[in-house]
């Protein structure tokens, strides 16, 4: 995947951070009493989704190119001698 594809993601994914944040600044001053806490709950969910929503999209797409990407959380080391030896002496 190039860059290109994952700063139009990173984008997406502010640009729909930014307004569910001024929905919900919006929402503290003009909502009334019986109705912020649904509203505040609903907004509060999109706005820890949409981070977690754009890791998965780049994970999977990622995985789906065979390519390693920077939404990995254990990305592979090549095994070599050297590592080998030093893991075994400690």
């Amino acid at each position: 995947m190039n860059k290109n594809a994952r700063r139009i993601i990173a984008i997406i994914a502010l640009a729909a951070i930014a307004v569910l944040i001024i929905a919900f600044s919006i929402s503290a001053l003009t909502a009334a009493p019986g109705e912020s806490g649904n509203r505040f709950m609903g907004l509060l969910f999109c706005i820890i989704a949409i981070p977690i929503l754009a890791w998965l999209m780049l994970f999977c797409i990622g995985r789906m190119q065979n390519k390693h990407t920077m939404a990995e959380l254990f990305p592979e080391q090549p095994d070599s001698e050297e590592n080998r030896g030093k893991n075994h002496e400690k």
